[in-house]
């Protein structure tokens, strides 16, 4: 039973009560309910200690988190966020290793407030009903038609259809804390968008599976603090490669993939002193290699003037490759410090 007494009346006067920064010295006198106050000031050490302001956990708002959790025709998916939650960028890998590298980096599933689709093939929808189903807190984010090629393109449930949340290019939304906005690219899959995604002036691009770089999308990476940009194939890799020649002329196409020399010849165009971040993502596993597309663009940057980080503490931009089968490191993406 509770000793809680809600009724019990106060047996002292209140002025001979400890205050708040009185120093409560309790001896065996106590036992018989006596306290003794000794009265002390406050020291100007303890002022200081309550008064100070920890600059850096504030900017901590003002960033955006990214991490990849595998990028390629294997399957392809990645995290943006900030620290009011964050979204899902497709849903190609397993959704149990997808939340094994959320914890692994301090961040829960139930802070995902959806899954932003870029197109409706495989490897970027191939376990969107299975994560959905299992947090049934998110919402799948695409344009209508894409919902309509994922239901037409693959064996799922159409139960994926009472997540949906429908977007349209060019029309901003805000989820979690991030204004987010869809936008055209060129590829051979239904209604296919890359995504601008705006948390407290930190902006980041995704612009994966386009054959070419649309005006609407360098419209947005050229206001980009950080870019994830596909530098699918070595040309010629693909063209000595073991590949059909319809196979070769589909991805070299205008609505297949860009290639290490096309990507790095943009990049070197865009590249100002706000981009701090270049990641390059869907490295085709028989037609690239992380070697020789970072060389290809790291040659290009580097020739435009470009000055690429050694290391991620030095100065100059990022320059990364996202793995394949593996997550990628979490990035802290920030507005530049002129």
């Amino acid at each position: 039973m509770s000793d809680y007494k809600p009724n019990r009346r106060l047996s002292r006067q209140l002025d001979d009560l400890p205050g708040l920064f009185d120093d409560i010295d309790i001896s065996r006198a106590d036992i018989a309910g006596d306290i003794i106050v000794r009265a002390t000031t406050p020291q100007k050490s303890d002022i200081s200690e309550i008064t100070e302001i920890d600059v850096d956990s504030l900017e901590r708002r003002k960033a955006l988190r990214f991490i990849s959790f595998g990028s390629g025709s294997s399957g392809n998916c990645s995290y943006i966020g900030n620290d009011n939650g964050g979204v899902l960028i497709d849903a190609g890998v397993d959704g149990k290793f997808v939340t094994d590298q959320l914890l692994h980096n301090g961040i829960d599933a139930s802070q995902i407030k959806g899954i932003l689709l870029t197109h409706d093939h495989g490897d970027h929808v191939k376990y969107a009903y299975s994560i959905l189903r299992y947090n049934r807190h998110m919402r799948l984010f695409c344009t209508p038609k894409t919902l309509n090629g994922l239901l037409r393109r693959h064996s799922i449930s159409r139960r994926i259809k009472d997540y949906h949340a429908p977007i349209f290019k060019e029309f901003p939304f805000e989820l979690a804390g991030l204004t987010i906005t869809a936008f055209e690219v060129s590829h051979d899959g239904t209604d296919n968008v890359g995504y601008s995604i705006e948390c407290d002036g930190v902006r980041m691009s995704v612009v994966t599976d386009t054959g070419y770089i649309t005006e609407r999308a360098d419209y947005y990476m050229r206001q980009s603090n950080a870019i994830m940009i596909e530098a699918n194939y070595d040309a010629e890799m693909l063209r000595n490669g073991p590949y059909s020649e319809h196979l070769k002329a589909r991805i070299a196409s205008q609505i297949g993939h860009m290639d290490n020399a096309d990507t790095a010849a943009y990049l070197a165009t865009i590249a100002s002193p706000e981009l701090s971040h270049v990641l390059l993502c869907h490295l085709s596993h028989d037609n690239n290699c992380p070697e020789i597309a970072l060389a290809t663009v790291r040659s290009k940057l580097l020739a435009s003037g470009k000055v690429i980080a050694d290391h991620p503490l030095s100065p100059g931009l990022q320059l990364g490759v996202l793995p394949r089968f593996a997550a990628s490191p979490l990035y802290i993406i920030k507005k530049h410090q002129s």
